[in-house]
């Protein structure tokens, strides 16, 4: 009788320890795109949001190369949200996953409580930096 509840003992220990170990560990480019479009967003939609708060969040969290391609370009709206003003609900939706096709590649989205549509927003992330706009 013992011997079966030490056996039955040891298989749960064993099975627990088992599933422990297959856990995946989190994604760091998931969590360093959440942290810069919660950022990114709040201080978008910030009144006290600033050119100069936005370009400090920029240079930690992108490539040099991406941000001197982005200030060349003339554009209507801006490439990291895909719109000229943001709202601060947007962080509220947020989701970040990762394509399933590529592996240097995350889908970004926000629902847009606007026109009731969600926006979404592909990044190419090498190295824990947004390096390209897809």
């Amino acid at each position: 009788m013992k011997s079966k509840l030490l056996i039955s003992f040891l298989v749960i220990i064993f099975s627990v320890t088992c599933k422990a170990q297959t856990k995946a560990a989190p994604d760091q480019n998931i969590i360093m795109l959440k942290q810069f479009y919660t950022s990114y967003i709040t201080q978008v939609a910030s009144s006290e949001g600033t050119e100069k708060k936005l370009d400090i969040i920029k240079k930690r969290y992108c490539t040099a190369k991406l941000l001197n391609k982005i200030d060349k370009e003339e554009l209507d709206s801006d490439p990291f949200i895909d719109a000229q003003d943001a709202d601060i609900d947007w962080v509220r939706t947020l989701f970040v996953g990762k394509d399933a096709q590529k592996h240097d590649v995350y889908i970004v989205s926000y629902m847009d409580n606007y026109n009731k549509k969600r926006t979404v927003i592909k990044l190419q992330v090498i190295n824990a930096k947004i390096t390209a706009i897809l």
